[in-house]
């Protein structure tokens, strides 16, 4: 019994120290990676890696390159409801006649618009692993806690 013991203690050491250390790793690259300041940075790194790769062949470069044109889409027109909605909720708390309720919705629109775009991000990942075969870690946890998170209706 002992030996389970100290052998689950050593296994959780060690696993938490494996995971220190690719946070440290993670944490090394962010600070190393350029900067993104758009939607068309972004894609044009992507674009970059995905044309230098030789690790991918000429149908995974081109399903992902679908993916990109998509995501890059999906995400214009997700960022232009969201200033819309900036837009107007900055109006609404400027007029002296500002309603609680219409504040309340406008905030509620943007969590929805901001979830739908982090939902939309983890689904084109799903899809980019399995793109490249790398399919076995999943994002249905993640997916699921964006997706139950309480939004109070106005």
């Amino acid at each position: 019994m002992r030996i389970l013991i100290l052998s689950s203690l050593l296994l959780l050491i060690a696993t938490g120290c494996a995971t220190k250390k690719t946070k440290a790793e993670v944490k090394q690259e962010m600070a190393q990676a350029p900067v993104v300041k758009s939607d068309s940075d972004l894609y044009l790194i992507e674009n970059k890696i995905l044309v230098n790769s030789d690790k991918l062949t000429s149908v995974q470069k081109n399903k992902l390159n679908t993916l990109m044109q998509k995501m890059r889409n999906q995400n214009i027109a997700i960022d232009s409801e969201i200033m819309k909605t900036k837009a107007i909720l900055f109006q609404t708390l400027i007029d002296e006649d500002n309603s609680k309720i219409k504040l309340g919705v406008l905030e509620n629109q943007l969590i929805k618009l901001n979830r739908k775009k982090v939902r939309y991000s983890l689904s084109a990942y799903r899809e980019a692993k399995n793109i490249v075969g790398k399919s076995n870690v999943p994002l249905d946890k993640t997916l699921q806690m964006i997706d139950n998170r309480t939004i109070h209706e106005f």
